[in-house]
């Protein structure tokens, strides 16, 4: 029908055939490509006529379905409210009609044909190829080897069938020549008509027939009976498992809370444990501070009391004979101790300048007027105003008097100035024997045991400057001014001030250190009574 073709790709190219079993490509013999209409016909009408259409119900072509069309059966079935099919057989066949081949219309006047089109041969040979494939289980063309191939097969398959019905032939002759034998030994009835099982065998086969029958329905009667007892078992098993599997979704949404609760928990735990890292550090950090604190003397740190050595020299604006008896003492190397505030030196003429002793005088100023309103007094007849190197003290209305506590280093104007500094550091002694004087009314640890401060002495040290008298004295009027006596002789006190000028400044700045070792006592007191009261007052920790 069709030769294979290896020499001429070209011609092969051109048809586009290829073998349905080998997948080589064919070339078609002459015959076949020059295939007229009337040729056609003939052998189309020599195939066996198409199968009529299926008396099957649909439930039945879905069961004839493949295996692998079952899903898609199943689906079709659900959707047509059909049985969906439990097996199918092994394959299916599309059978197409006799309507899917092409029919050739004649051409009218007016149409031209078309160039693209194939030959009328080749077209032919199209249509007999699928008509073929469609009318036989065999898919054609073929080629030469193939077609050998398939017709050995075929043969050896009608071989097979012819022996097989030979045997059937065979069989059914000695049914019915086994009947005809029955009816004419056995006689049982007398219309001729044999019993149900009068066909073959004798009676002792077919008793063992009958037996075996009833055994076997016996046992299909158990074996449905073990059926049933499996399906409810499956039944029940379907159940537990379905039951199980609704267990196990509750068990895994259990879980899946569980699992976002615990790490809520986790990072609510993280947070907390993190907060109270902290509020561990902030506690030891507020506990060092508070110990710091504690142990910190704020009036300690706000006015510094304390003393320094002090060298004598003869440097500095004192009389001859201070400068004399300075110069004797450096060289022998004797030395007084000065009180400091502040780290500013507080007495230790003339070593000490002015400026220093100014602002050292304000600080004290400022100590007293502090520890007064700490300790809640106001004095009686003096206000302090503490202006650094330039503080003084007012006496109280109706009085309009102000004492400096402060001394210009300009010589031209210190002879009015000493007066009204020396008035007002005895106005300021005046203020702390007031202060010690309300202490111990009131209890306080620092009244009682201090210096004895007496009008213008403290320690028996005067508080008032010295060297006033000793620097002027040819002058009468001394006496008035308050800087000498009239009872003395000029030549009298110009003995005694030489006589006194080496121990005037040293005495001045003793009751100077005097005066910030009573303050001293006041600070530390009042700052061991107030981090009592701190320490009474904290919770235990």
């Amino acid at each position: 029908m069709a030769s294979t073709s290896t020499g001429v790709a070209a011609a092969s190219e051109q048809d586009g055939q290829t073998c349905q079993r080998c997948r080589q490509p064919l070339l078609l013999d002459p015959s076949i490509q020059s295939l007229t209409p009337a040729q056609h016909s003939l052998i189309t009408s020599a195939l066996p006529a198409p199968s009529p259409p299926s008396s099957l119900p649909p439930s039945a072509k879905l069961a004839s379905l493949p295996p692998s069309s079952n899903e898609a059966a199943q689906i079709w079935a659900t959707a047509n409210h059909l049985t969906p099919p439990r097996a199918g057989v092994a394959e299916s066949f599309v059978l197409l009609s006799d309507s899917v081949l092409p029919t050739s219309s004649p051409a009218g006047p007016s149409r031209s044909p078309v160039p693209s089109l194939p030959p009328a041969g080749s077209q032919l040979a199209e249509n007999l190829h699928s008509l073929l494939s469609s009318r036989t289980p065999i898919d054609h063309p073929l080629c030469t080897e193939c077609t050998t191939l398939l017709q050995s097969e075929l043969q050896k398959e009608l071989e097979e069938l012819s022996r097989e019905r030979d045997a059937y032939i065979a069989f059914e002759r000695g049914i019915l020549r086994n009947r005809e034998n029955l009816r004419a030994d056995r006689n049982k009835a007398e219309d001729g008509s044999l019993g149900e099982y009068d066909i073959e065998g004798t009676e002792d086969e077919w008793a063992a027939l009958i037996r075996r029958k009833k055994d076997l329905e016996a046992e299909e009667t158990a074996l449905r009976k073990r059926l049933e007892e499996r399906e409810k078992e499956v039944a029940a098993v379907k159940v537990g498992d379905e039951r199980a599997r609704k267990e196990e979704e509750d068990i895994s949404e259990a879980e899946e809370a569980f699992l976002l609760s615990h790490a809520a928990l986790s990072s609510e735990y993280g947070r907390k444990k993190h907060a109270l890292q902290t509020a561990k550090t902030h506690h030891l950090l507020a506990e060092s501070l508070l110990r710091h604190l504690e142990s910190a003397n704020v009036w300690n740190d706000a006015f510094h009391i304390g003393h320094v050595p002090l060298v004598a020299s003869g440097e500095g604006g004192g009389s001859a004979t201070a400068s004399g008896s300075a110069s004797s003492r450096s060289s022998t190397g004797s030395s007084i101790t000065v009180g400091t505030i502040n780290g500013l030196r507080l007495g230790g003429r003339p070593t000490v300048g002015w400026e220093e002793i100014n602002a050292a005088w304000g600080l004290v100023a400022l100590c007293v007027d502090r520890i007064a309103v700490k300790i809640g007094y106001n004095f009686e007849s003096y206000k302090i105003v503490p202006m650094g190197s330039f503080s003084r003290i007012e006496d109280l209305p109706p009085g309009k008097q102000s004492y400096d506590l402060y001394v210009s280093a300009d010589i031209s104007s210190r002879l009015l100035q000493n007066r009204r500094f020396s008035n007002g550091l005895v106005a300021l002694l005046d203020c702390i024997k007031q202060l010690i004087d309300f202490g111990r009314k009131t209890d306080r640890g620092w009244a009682e045991g201090g210096p004895e401060i007496h009008k213008d002495r403290i320690s028996n040290h005067s508080i008032r400057l010295p060297g006033i008298a000793s620097a002027m004295p040819a002058l009468p009027s001394m006496s008035v001014m308050g800087f000498g006596t009239s009872s003395t002789s000029a030549k009298d006190t110009k003995d005694r001030n030489d006589r006194d000028a080496g121990t005037g400044e040293e005495q001045w700045t003793r009751a100077c250190r005097a005066v910030l070792a009573v303050l001293k006592r006041m600070l530390v007191v009042e700052s061991e009574a107030d981090r009592a009261k701190i320490i009474a007052s904290a919770p235990t920790r």
